[in-house]
């Protein structure tokens, strides 16, 4: 019986934690230039915004990771000429060196500090071994992300949202009052 009430909370926490990707999926699709990274003020940026911007990888300061679950791998670095501006790509190939000079990127622009523990190591990693100061208002640009690619936080929220519903309604149901029986004598 307790299953039920739990499984509401986790399923509305859950719908919590995807309300910022869900955000971006409504985001508009035309990318907001931001031009030369060298001009772009950090205090001015908008986080959870689809943008572009131009500026030259700081080949020394990439960082190359591998996530748990899925086994991608990328690439995180700075652009030269602003500390607070990190750019993360995807590495699958030999197309990565392609990646790593070019110079216009676009992409979903968060903080570290939106991410949280997600890129915690990564975080750790560029402060602490490339003496690089990222903070958690630091901005990391997740390059090749539109928000029509985050169609699966839609999904995903839809299915917290039945789950919460069908527990709610289940839980109403078990606990409803009886109608007495009629006796049609």
């Amino acid at each position: 019986m307790t299953v039920q009430p739990l499984t509401v909370v986790a399923s509305l926490a859950f719908l919590l934690s995807l309300w910022p990707d869900i955000n971006y999926f409504f985001a508009p699709s035309v990318a907001t230039q931001l031009g030369d990274v060298t001009e772009v003020v950090p205090a001015t940026l908008t986080p959870n915004t689809f943008v572009r911007i131009e500026g030259t990888p700081m080949a020394s300061g990439t960082v190359r990771y591998t996530r748990m679950v899925s086994g991608s791998m990328y690439a995180v670095f700075p652009l030269a000429g602003q500390r607070n501006i990190f750019v993360q790509i995807p590495i699958d190939g030999p197309e990565t060196e392609r990646s790593l000079s070019q110079r216009e990127f676009s992409g979903r622009l968060v903080t570290f500090g939106e991410l949280g523990s997600r890129f915690g190591q990564v975080r750790k990693y560029l402060g602490s071994t490339m003496d690089m100061p990222v903070s958690s208002e630091s901005f990391l640009l997740l390059s090749d992300e539109t928000p029509t690619s985050y169609y699966w936080a839609l999904f995903l929220a839809g299915l917290a949202l039945l789950f919460v519903l069908v527990n709610v309604w289940l839980m109403f149901r078990w606990f409803r009052p009886l109608v007495p029986a009629v006796d049609l004598d």
